[in-house]
């Protein structure tokens, strides 16, 4: 295996976020769609101990979007990238259904292998339904970042997270209804206030004087009393309605703690010292990110593989099923890992990147000389 070349211009602390980001994402599906939370009686030690993972690792994909901004805004929008994203999100979509189809064809129907033909309008991958109209609208949210005063991105966001994140998470959590689509942080509209977030951290390098370690403290304490407070909501729920409400208060994407420890991630991380043989690894890694997540949830993994072979944990004293949640999302991240590197050898061979970006140019020459 040949580690590829070290590029000064890169920053790997970024990129080993996106790796831990992702094992982070692999921990909170064995834990929701593996059935722990549900299976542990209620203020038990195995559930608090889950409720407690499930905090450390929710503002994964708020991670995974911020990084999008602060890369992607200072970069030029390129739509073969996103062609290439959508043939690696195809191939697996589709893919994995036909391995199911010929292994279970009576499981399989016809409506299955045509959701799985369009992954984007199926919301087949939620994330990636919703990406795909961020990454249009880029161009647009990256001349905001760029152009808009200090104050006035500053306003904006602010004015985008007590709207969007504070008061919606606060109405949905007690009402249990979302009356402008943010579901919970599931939506493109979330995206594009995590994407202008990020491109504001790089632009004005905030808060880049203090010290990484303080950032580090400000995500654990941020978990903490997260937990705390999300346990002792449940209880009084518990004890003056007779049954739980009000549980994802604390437990959204949108939420505030959810963001506060995602910025402190991102802050940890983006200057964070990476030794060269650690760079080599992470350059490595980091090709095959996106398509972890892609096998691993695709739904008909999450149904007839993480559902119903995962259960085995539900059973074990808390201490050894986090350790084993833990290994488990590791060797997730290894396989998937390995089965996407055969992906990016196939394109490589192919030559996919070179061969989209030679048509959006060619694209693009036409449209200027009709435009002419």
């Amino acid at each position: 295996m040949t580690l590829r070349p070290i590029n000064p211009k890169r920053n790997y602390g970024i990129d080993a976020l996106r790796i831990l980001s992702m094992l982070m994402i692999a921990v909170h599906h064995i834990i929701t769609h593996g059935g722990l939370l549900k299976s542990r009686e209620l203020f038990s030690a195995g559930y608090d101990a889950l409720v407690a993972a499930e905090l450390c690792v929710l503002c994964a994909v708020n991670c995974y979007v911020l990084i999008s901004g602060y890369v992607g805004a200072f970069s030029k929008t390129k739509y073969s990238n996103l062609a290439a994203l959508w043939l690696q999100v195809f191939l697996y979509s589709a893919g994995i259904t036909l391995v199911f189809k010929l292994i279970m064809p009576a499981k399989i129907s016809l409506r299955v292998i045509f959701r799985s033909l369009i992954p984007v309008t199926s919301r087949e991958y939620w994330f990636f339904s919703c990406y795909f109209i961020l990454f249009l609208l880029m161009p647009i949210l990256n001349l905001a970042v760029q152009q808009l005063s200090r104050r006035r991105l500053e306003v904006l966001l602010v004015s985008l997270y007590l709207f969007i994140g504070v008061f919606n998470s606060v109405y949905s959590a007690y009402y249990g209804t979302d009356t402008i689509d943010i579901n919970r942080g599931y939506s493109a509209w979330w995206m594009m206030a995590l994407y202008l977030t990020g491109g504001y951290i790089r632009r004005f390098d905030v808060l880049g004087r203090v010290k990484k370690s303080r950032f580090l403290i400000v995500y654990c304490a941020t978990v903490a009393v997260s937990a705390v407070l999300k346990l002792l909501t449940q209880s009084l729920s518990m004890q003056l309605e007779g049954a739980l409400k009000h549980n994802t208060l604390f437990y959204q994407y949108t939420s505030l703690n959810i963001c506060i420890c995602a910025v402190s991630l991102l802050l940890f991380f983006r200057g964070l010292n990476v030794r060269a043989g650690v760079c080599r690894a992470v350059a490595f890694l980091t090709p095959m990110t996106f398509g972890v997540y892609l096998i691993h949830d695709h739904p008909l993994i999450r149904s007839y593989v993480i559902k119903r072979y995962l259960g085995f944990m539900q059973k074990m004293n808390a201490p050894l099923m986090i350790l084993c949640v833990l290994l488990t999302a590791v060797g997730i991240y290894v396989v998937c890992s390995g089965i996407d590197f055969l992906r990016v050898k196939l394109f490589d061979l192919l030559k996919v990147k070179p061969r989209l970006e030679k048509l959006e140019d060619g694209i693009r020459v036409r449209l200027s000389r009709t435009k002419g």
